[in-house]
């Protein structure tokens, strides 16, 4: 301990001194901590920090539904364009387009073989032409039936 000059008889000498020594340690303090953040400022900056994350996360999360409704019409296009080639395939293979949504398989050239295969199932069957009730036989003979039909004839006056 330092020795004093001369001594200390009144409280006011005694404040003085005592104010002296704290001045100094307070100015070695603040050289110490020079450029360190104070607690209140610590406290500010923490607020605006927390209001900031606090928007960002908001920003985020608006983002996120944004790109969930997105990707949602997204899916719709893609199955109104699955929906839009298999009618178009449908079509072009003769199926009515009811029939479309029927098709199976993975790409347009699956659904093609699944259209052109169902296709044959409904394509019109060729039947043989039915025979002709009246039929003419061949070389100009006369068959039982006109026979009769002439003798009908000749029985009603000829109408």
């Amino acid at each position: 301990m330092a020795t004093l000059e001369k001594a200390i008889t009144t409280q006011e000498e005694l404040d003085a001194v005592i104010g002296e020594r704290l001045k100094r340690e307070r100015e070695t303090s603040a050289k110490k901590y020079e450029g360190w953040t104070s607690p209140e400022d610590l406290k500010k900056i923490t607020e605006e920090h927390g209001k900031a994350i606090k928007k960002l996360q908001d920003a985020a999360a608006e983002a996120e539904k944004t790109l969930a409704e997105k990707d949602k019409q997204i899916a719709e296009g893609a199955k109104y364009k699955t929906d839009l080639e298999k009618t178009r395939i449908a079509l072009a293979a003769g199926l009515p387009e009811k029939y479309a949504t029927r098709l199976v398989g993975n790409n347009a050239d699956e659904w093609k073989a699944d259209a052109e295969a169902m296709a044959k199932d409904f394509a019109p069957q060729k039947v043989a032409p039915m025979g002709s009730p009246d039929p003419k036989p061949s070389g100009g003979q006369r068959t039982e039936r006109d026979a009769f039909r002439s003798m009908l004839k000749g029985i009603d006056g000829g109408k």
